[in-house]
């Protein structure tokens, strides 16, 4: 039997200051920017994209420092979280984010983040 999955790509987004950038989503959930790949879409590519559309900001696209995968509903969801950089902080949102923040890394983590956005906050060497 073989399964679909849902490919979603986060960044963590650092800033000119060495704050990240958190968007809070209709929900009252923070999250890191990002948005699902296309189907035949250059992962790196369909990252900058994501974080272009859902953001206003180019970013420059580090490296991967997280891969997960879960179920939901049974179904298959992964996500590849990246560390990426971008020079402005003037972020103008889009889709269903309510709010973004800068914020310190330390603060990040402490935010109401799940584990594995948090994990990728200390994979990317920021605390």
């Amino acid at each position: 039997m073989s399964q679909q999955f849902a490919v979603t790509q986060k960044a963590v987004l650092v800033g000119p200051n060495d704050r990240l950038l958190l968007l809070e989503n209709e929900d009252g959930v923070w999250e890191l920017p990002g948005g699902r790949l296309r189907v035949g879409e250059d992962p790196v590519a369909g990252l900058k994209r994501a974080v272009q559309e859902t953001t206003g900001l180019d970013a420059t696209v580090a490296g991967p420092v997280l891969n997960t995968a879960w179920e939901v509903s049974d179904q298959g969801a992964f996500a590849s979280i990246y560390r990426a950089h971008t020079p402005t902080e003037q972020a103008t949102l889009a889709g269903d984010h309510v709010r973004a923040v800068w914020i310190d890394p330390e603060g990040a983590v402490e935010r109401d983040l799940n584990d594995t956005q948090k994990r990728a906050i200390e994979r990317a060497g920021l605390r």
